[in-house]
């Protein structure tokens, strides 16, 4: 069984032992006869579970990739030179279960900062919390809008608000559609906004929402839906969901018959889950993603090579998010120049810079913890994993 197909359903092996020791503070205690490094904890918490998993194990992966690369010469704050130790949770599909792994990491004085949730279920309820618990929180994925921001919470990816009018404007130039059915996970907070946008814009592209069905994370059948959807006769479909459920979803599309263009948001569809588990079916299908990945500068080409190299799978948006969380962090420490949660947030509401990976960030908090300089690229799917821009 593949990575991907145990991502759908079950935890890889040893998820959360991403590097020695579980219990580890500011400082290690001494060994006799040699010199222990000084340790910086972060905590991850991810969905490794569940039907968003292929996002949260690509994510923990590529920071932890980063962190292999800041481990290998260390990070020095004040004279003193730190390793970063990274510890990850699941939080499967449960935002209870993501903010009680957040008050967990906030209660241990020695975790300095938290990435993720990367699904929008898990960290838009973690923004509230992360501002009570005064921890930061960097999230590496989500997308759904969020009513109220603190000084606490960022994230470094593109936003639905921003990518999905991109995508359709781009999608609508090729393939000038006038009738759009819509499903959609109710579930999901980033799902549901991706929805609502497909409306928004209906006007100004010349299309009509003609259909718009509702279903729930875990739902195995989705024949009521698509019979509304087939009576409706749209001649462009979007999927709003994740990729486990979606991969369902858009299965049972095809196997209904509907040949119309697909479309879907955080880039899922270049999930090589997302091909593998439809058998192909969503070739010629749009996402959109940060980085291109399928003509990569040279520092995202090392980083996907190296990737495949380390974790035996592809690369995905959801890993260089995971890479640029943990670069945000340790670049606002380095601007902090202290191991300490306060200045770390100080560094973070006011931060400009470019990671490792190309990726433009530019933090005003407040009013918003949202990257203002992300990157958006439309593309329409040719392959397992392969793609065209358009």
């Amino acid at each position: 069984m593949t990575n991907e197909q145990k991502a759908l359903g079950v935890s890889r092996r040893g998820f959360g032992r991403l590097a020695a020791g579980t219990v580890l503070g500011l400082a290690m205690p001494a060994t006799i006869g040699r010199a222990q490094p000084a340790i910086l904890r972060i905590s991850s918490i991810q969905a490794i579970t569940g039907p968003s998993s292929p996002y949260g194990w690509r994510a923990r992966d590529g920071a932890q990739l980063v962190a292999d690369d800041i481990n290998a010469t260390g990070l020095t704050l004040g004279g003193t030179t730190y390793r970063l130790q990274i510890t990850t949770e699941d939080m499967a599909n449960d935002p209870q279960q993501a903010i009680t792994l957040l008050r967990q990491a906030a209660s241990n004085a020695d975790v300095l900062a938290v990435i993720g949730p990367s699904n929008s279920v898990g960290y838009v309820p973690s923004v509230p919390a992360a501002g009570q618990l005064q921890i930061p929180l960097v999230g590496a994925g989500s997308g759904a809008p969020v009513k109220q921001w603190n000084i606490w919470s960022y994230r470094v990816n593109p936003v639905s608000e921003t990518a999905i009018p991109v995508l359709l404007r781009k999608v609508h130039a090729k393939v000038p559609f006038k009738r759009l059915g819509v499903i959609y996970d109710q579930t999901q907070d980033g799902q549901a906004g991706d929805a609502q946008t497909c409306k928004a814009l209906a006007q100004e592209l010349g299309y009509e929402v003609v259909a718009f069905e509702a279903f729930r994370a875990g739902d195995q059948d989705f024949s009521a839906q698509l019979a509304t959807i087939r009576s409706k006769k749209p001649d462009a479909m979007f999927v709003a969901a994740a990729t486990g459920d979606g991969v369902k979803v858009t299965s049972q599309i095809r196997e209904a018959g509907f040949t119309v263009p697909l479309m879907t948001g955080f880039g899922s569809f270049q999930d090589p889950v997302y091909w593998d588990g439809t058998h192909g079916e969503i070739k010629g299908c749009y996402t959109w993603l940060a980085q291109d990945l399928a003509s990569p500068t040279p520092s995202v080409k090392t980083f996907i090579d190296r990737y495949k190299a380390k974790f035996s799978q592809e690369a995905t948006s959801f890993s260089t998010y995971g890479a640029d969380a943990l670069s945000t962090i340790a670049e606002a420490l380095k601007k902090a120049g202290t191991p300490s949660r306060a200045k770390l947030q100080e560094a973070l509401s006011d931060l400009d810079f470019v990671s490792p990976l190309g990726t433009h960030m530019t933090f005003h908090n407040p009013p918003s913890g949202n990257n203002n300089t992300p990157n958006v690229v439309a593309i329409e799917i040719t392959g397992r994993g392969t793609y065209t821009a358009i």
